[in-house]
């Protein structure tokens, strides 16, 4: 005879092994800052985890100001908390800053990846690695210290981390892996490492004030590292390089002067905040993407000595109602104005999808 379960007891049963292994902790105690902290034994040491093994990685995501303790008693033992563990605050969204004891030498994969809330960082001096994807998509850290102690940085390890303007890579650093800086303003780094595309929009150079400059004559502005605002280029500047102010946001407006004669890839790339831009006389190419997405931008004026506008140079600028395009440019790349409301431009540039709403 067949005995019927109840549909209670059917329903624990199937809940049951998921939520017991799910848990990724051998124990938990409350740090010097209050949240509740999970520890796996390593080693003999102890190593800071997530709650659970897979997402959620909490229930109660820690938040705030978070101090990892150097040391942690269970069950009258003590042990040397010597790592940050696989995806051990991954998505902690609500953390804003976190400090982390001289005895740590690793931060291990995806330790803080989409930590959105963090603005800065200090790893310090113990800190020997920085495993894969440990700060990607960081989006809101705008500075983080990387000391000597450190010797290898992994694969994406701050992918996305478009708030960062500067980092300083010291010469102690030996292994850096693919895009680990993705998205990143600028890296400063010279030391022996290479054959990784580490994917920072611009290396090394002269620094002077909130610019950075290929050499020391100035004449090429390669990042810009300051906070935003009404920005002008100086005099000295010949050519705006690629991906120079990418994604800065608090951008509202940029005086451009008549020593440019070139604005390069990317170079005002999703700079929502800014609303205006005047290009002068002396410009001959707007490159590839150069103010794509800026989508704040509401007026461009291109002048008589352009010739060439490359592809997607103001895709989805959708704050442009109407732009003036004069008939020296005689190049104008696919999807150039894509989704800007109206273009004028009665010259000889044809074959391309421009992609105006309207023209003429």
């Amino acid at each position: 005879m067949k005995h019927k379960v109840p549909i209670i007891a059917v329903l624990l049963m199937a809940f049951a092994v998921p939520l017991n292994a799910q848990q990724n902790y051998d124990f938990s105690a409350v740090a010097p800052s209050g949240q509740t902290l999970y520890y796996k034994i390593v080693d003999g040491d102890a190593q800071v985890t997530s709650q659970n093994s897979s997402a959620p990685f909490y229930s109660d995501h820690p938040t705030g100001i978070l101090e990892i303790p150097d040391s942690v008693i269970n069950e009258g033992t003590v042990y040397n908390v010597t790592s940050i563990g696989l995806s051990a605050f991954s998505s902690c969204r609500g953390l804003t800053s976190v400090t982390i004891p001289n005895s740590v030498t690793s931060i291990g994969l995806s330790a803080f990846s989409s930590c959105s809330g963090l603005t800065s960082f200090t790893i310090p001096n113990s800190v020997t690695s920085i495993g894969l994807y440990a700060f990607y998509y960081c989006r809101g850290l705008t500075s983080v210290t990387i000391p000597n102690s450190v010797t290898s940085i992994d694969f994406r390890a701050f992918y996305g981390c478009t708030g960062l303007t500067s980092v300083t890579i010291p010469n102690s650093v030996t292994s850096i892996g693919d895009d680990a800086f993705y998205g990143v303003r600028h890296i400063e780094y010279h030391g022996n490492v290479s054959g990784a595309r580490w994917g920072a929009y611009s290396m090394n150079g002269v620094t002077d004030g909130d610019f950075i400059y290929s050499n020391s004559t100035k004449d090429t502005l390669i990042a810009y590292i300051g906070t935003g605002g009404d920005v002008t280029i100086p005099n000295s500047v010949i050519s705006i390089g690629d991906y120079a102010f990418a994604f800065c946001s608090g951008l509202t407006s940029v005086t451009i002067p008549n020593s440019v004669t070139s604005i390069g890839l990317y170079a005002f790339y999703y700079c929502r905040g800014l609303a205006s831009v005047t290009t002068p006389n002396s410009v001959t190419s707007i490159g590839d993407h150069a103010f794509a997405y800026c989508s704040g931008l509401t007026s461009v004026t291109i002048p008589n000595s352009v010739t060439s506008i490359g592809k997607s140079a103001f895709v989805n600028c959708r704050g442009l109602t109407s732009v003036t395009i004069p008939n020296s440019v005689i190049s104008i790349g696919e999807r150039a104005f894509f989704a800007v409301r109206h273009i004028e431009y009665h010259g000889n540039a044809t074959g391309a999808r421009w992609g105006a709403y309207s023209m003429n």
